[in-house]
């Protein structure tokens, strides 16, 4: 074979491997929470509240009906594949697991705050799905400790 075709196979095949690359991590890119947000979201009342039934170390009356998101945290890695599934899980937990106790924020619209119900579906949509990347992104701040 000649040296230009090798070259030129090579050529596209690192061109394949780019484009493809733009396509995986875009999603990432889309899906980036702001941890910060997150945390306000997290340990909020009303808002999602986690904390009355996950136990969190640092509370002054910490729950103990579910697990410590500590240990929760343990099972997810920072890949892109388990951020999603503990996106899913937090969004509607009854597709994840049959009769769970835990609400389902998305589905229910539990992220959904007053003075924003009479918004358009679309809208809400967005917000409920940014407040559940910002939930996440701070849970993974949750494993540098």
């Amino acid at each position: 074979m000649q040296k230009s075709k090798v070259w030129s196979r090579f050529g596209t095949m690192i061109a394949v491997v780019m484009l493809l690359s733009v396509f995986v991590a875009f999603p990432i890119a889309v899906r980036a929470g702001d941890a910060k947000n997150g945390k306000k979201l997290f340990h909020g009342r009303p808002v999602a509240n986690c904390v009355a039934c996950h136990y969190f170390k640092g509370i002054e009356f910490p729950s103990d009906i579910s697990p410590d998101f500590a240990e929760i945290m343990e099972d997810y890695a920072d890949t892109p594949k388990d951020r999603e599934k503990l996106r899913q899980w937090i969004y509607d937990a009854k597709k994840t697991k049959a009769d769970p106790f835990m609400p389902s924020y998305g589905a229910s619209k539990l992220l959904i705050f007053k003075g924003e119900e009479n918004l358009p579906e679309d809208q809400k949509k967005k917000l409920i799905e940014q407040r559940i990347d910002d939930i996440v992104e701070y849970l993974y701040t949750l494993k540098e400790k």
